[in-house]
């Protein structure tokens, strides 16, 4: 950032997503980069405590211009972290939170051969998942949805000479299941952060 001089407002105090959310916790809550969200991976300080940022050639241009980045964690997309109550979901646990309805996903499960490892093996889902635009709020108001709801679009097609056991199932179908207690909690925790879940009803 020695190459120009540029005032930028990366300062979040201001409005976040909504007047109503909470401005994420920055990593620097006092000193020069106060109120600025910075990423810590970027930023060093010498024995005299001077600050340097390592910038990629795009965001320096930008910043030389007296632009945000595109990408940048100030232009309102910084997540956080994600908490526990909405970790390692599965697809199906999150459609039963989910305000919009997928359209379409596509999941293709592999056995792998036991014993056998291939380091360019591609190891999880793919496939492709449409999501028409909507106004979220006005779709669902009781969360989860019933169990026909989330049944109906999901179509399962085994390939192969014999029909899988419940055995198989159970162990490899994982993206398949889900967990009350998973939904329940990542339910909770929505309507307490999130202002879009806020008068959603949950159906226990």
């Amino acid at each position: 950032m020695d190459d120009c001089e540029s005032q930028v407002n990366l300062d979040t105090t201001a409005n976040w997503l909504d007047p109503e959310c909470d401005t994420p916790k920055l990593p620097y809550m006092e000193g020069q980069l106060q109120h600025l969200l910075l990423d810590p991976a970027g930023i060093t300080f010498d024995n005299h405590n001077r600050i340097s940022l390592s910038l990629c050639h795009d965001c320096a241009n930008c910043l030389c211009r007296g632009n945000v980045p595109t990408l940048a964690l100030a232009n309102q997309i910084f997540l956080d972290h994600i908490p526990e109550q909405l970790k390692d979901l599965t697809p199906v646990e999150e459609s039963m939170i989910a305000l919009c309805r997928v359209k379409c996903c596509v999941v293709q499960l592999k056995e792998e051969n036991e014993g056998q490892s291939i380091p360019f093996n591609q190891r999880g889902m793919k496939g492709h998942i449409i999501i028409y635009p909507q106004r979220p709020e006005r779709i669902a108001t009781i969360l989860p949805p019933t169990i026909d709801d989330i049944v109906t679009p999901i179509c399962v097609i085994f390939v192969g000479s014999s029909s899988p056991t419940a055995e198989w199932l159970k162990e490899k179908a994982k993206p398949l299941s889900d967990h009350r207690e998973k939904v329940r909690n990542a339910l909770i925790w929505l309507k307490q952060h999130n202002q879009l879940y806020k008068d959603v009803l949950i159906d226990r």
